[in-house]
């Protein structure tokens, strides 16, 4: 059974205020989240700094390392997004071939309101054995009777104002299926980020990117938070000198 409590990285992520955001905020200035046009988290970079194999003669102390991500919110779908992606033959020092949308969310007249909640779980797994096929083992787990049930305790959870913690404990278990259909991983992650957004349904002030790294000794998970809002997004153009405005 992995540990996910092991290398974990936890934490309720929070746009901060400037004192002239404050003051914004105060006269009206800055939009709620009714006003946001489009929200977007990525995955920007997965850095391994040491693969916990050593060399050993010829052997050049390679590792296999999955990554897997989990992806929850509270916009009325009940499903976790689930992605697992395997990479072979990884090095000390070595970044891998990732930089995804892990959740994006546009406005649109189907899809005008913006979510209040974001979970998203990234862990780093590594194993000696070769590479499983990670499609077979993401479709088996949610077949999984558990999984399905987990799942759906996670969908009643997020329509309610649920303990941080309660909502990790249930995707670690989730998790933790999914890692035992991987087979022959060891127990303990090169390192697990757990990441809530939960401030995205009051005043949203960080328009554009907001990069938001994390390490260990281990290994390096980044996410990028891309913020928009259509009225200040053309203000912000109108004023930049590049444009010609």
């Amino acid at each position: 059974m992995i540990d996910f409590s092991q290398n974990l990285y936890v934490e309720d992520y929070s746009f901060k205020e400037t004192e002239e955001l404050r003051t914004a905020s105060r006269s009206g200035d800055i939009p709620t989240s009714e006003q946001i046009s489009g929200i977007e988290v990525r995955l920007s970079k997965v850095f391994i700094i040491d693969n916990k194999t050593r060399q050993f003669g010829p052997f050049p102390g390679l590792a296999t390392v999955y990554l897997m991500n989990m992806v929850l919110t509270d916009l009325g779908t009940s499903e976790i997004d689930l992605n697992l992606n395997g990479f072979e033959k990884v090095d000390d020092r070595q970044t891998l071939a990732v930089n995804r949308t892990l959740f994006f969310w546009k406005k649109t007249e189907e899809n005008l309101k913006a979510p209040s909640q974001i979970h998203i779980m990234s862990s780093l797994l590594k194993s000696k054995k070769g590479l499983r096929d990670t499609a077979a083992v993401v479709a088996s787990a949610k077949d999984d009777s558990n999984f399905q049930g987990l799942t759906s305790q996670l969908g009643g959870l997020l329509k309610t104002a649920t303990n941080f913690g309660t909502i990790s404990g249930i995707v670690f278990q989730a998790a933790s299926i999914v890692g035992n259909l991987l087979k022959d991983v060891e127990d303990k992650p090169l390192l697990t980020r757990f990441q809530s957004f939960t401030d995205l349904g009051g005043d949203f002030n960080q328009l554009g990117k907001t990069d938001n790294p994390f390490s260990n000794r281990y290994a390096e998970l980044d996410y990028s938070i891309f913020i928009r809002d259509k009225a200040r997004q053309q203000e912000a153009e109108g004023n930049n000198p590049a444009t010609g405005s």
